[in-house]
C-alpha cells in the first residue's frame, strides 16, 4: 500500500503561553501552547483549541462532549482515561504520548498521526478515520469497531488483541505491525495485507489445524 502522505499541523511559530485556570464551557483557545500543566475532574462541553500545541500535558479524570482539535500537537502527553466520544480530531499529531483507555469513539479524526505513543484499550469504535496513519504504537486490546475508513496506515504497531469486527478491511495492510490474536469480521477480510505469521493466526482462529 502506498504510504499515506502525512499532514503537519498548521501552527505558528509564536504562541501565547496558557494555563487551564479559567476553562469553561464553549472555550475557545488558539495560538496556545500550553505546557507542564494538569487538566483534572472536569465535565466541559464544546471546547475548541485550534493551532496549539501541548507539551508534557496530563488530563486527568477528563471528559469532553463535542471537543474539537483543530492544528494540534501533543508531545509526551499523558490524557489516558480521557472520555472524548465525539471528538473532531484534525490535522493533528500525537508524539510520544500516552492515550490508555481513551475515548474516541464516534469520533471524525483527519489528517492526523500517532507517533510513537501508547494507546493500549482505547476506543476507536464507530470512528471516521481519513488519511491517518498510526505509527510505531502500542494499541493492544483496542477497540476498533465498525469504523468507516479512507487511507488508514498501521506501520510497525502492535495490534494485540485489537477489535476490527464489522470494519471492512479491504485495502488495509497490516503486514509491518504484531498481533497474537485479533478479532475481525472474515467475510469483510478480503483485500487486507498480512504477513506470514500473521496468516498462521487467521488459521488458528478459523480453528484449522496445521501440522
Amino acid at each position: 500500500m502506498k504510504p499515506i502522505k502525512k499532514e503537519l499541523p498548521r501552527i505558528p511559530k509564536q504562541l501565547i503561553l496558557a494555563d487551564f485556570d479559567e476553562i469553561e464551557d464553549e472555550a475557545f483557545y488558539e495560538n496556545c501552547l500550553f505546557e507542564n500543566c494538569t487538566l483534572s475532574n472536569r465535565q466541559l462541553d464544546k471546547v475548541c483549541f485550534k493551532h496549539s500545541r501541548f507539551i508534557n500535558v496530563t488530563f486527568e479524570n477528563m471528559t469532553f462532549h463535542q471537543l474539537e482539535l483543530l492544528d494540534v500537537e501533543f508531545h509526551k502527553c499523558n490524557i489516558s482515561n480521557t472520555e472524548m466520544i465525539g471528538v473532531i480530531l484534525h490535522r493533528s499529531l500525537l508524539k510520544g504520548s500516552k492515550f490508555v483507555g481513551c475515548n474516541f469513539s464516534e469520533g471524525m479524526v483527519l489528517d492526523t498521526s500517532f507517533e510513537d505513543c501508547f494507546g493500549n484499550y482505547s476506543f476507536f469504535s464507530y470512528t471516521t478515520f481519513k488519511r491517518v496513519v498510526f505509527e510505531a504504537t502500542s494499541l493492544i486490546e483496542s477497540d476498533f469497531f465498525e469504523v468507516k475508513w479512507q487511507k488508514l496506515q498501521f506501520d510497525q504497531c502492535n495490534l494485540d488483541g485489537a477489535n476490527f469486527m464489522n470494519t471492512d478491511l479491504r485495502g488495509l495492510d497490516f503486514s509491518t505491525s504484531t498481533f497474537e490474536k485479533i478479532a475481525l469480521s472474515f467475510d469483510l477480510l478480503k483485500g487486507c495485507t498480512i504477513n506470514p505469521q500473521q496468516s498462521l493466526v487467521l488459521v488458528a482462529a478459523l480453528g484449522v489445524n496445521i501440522s
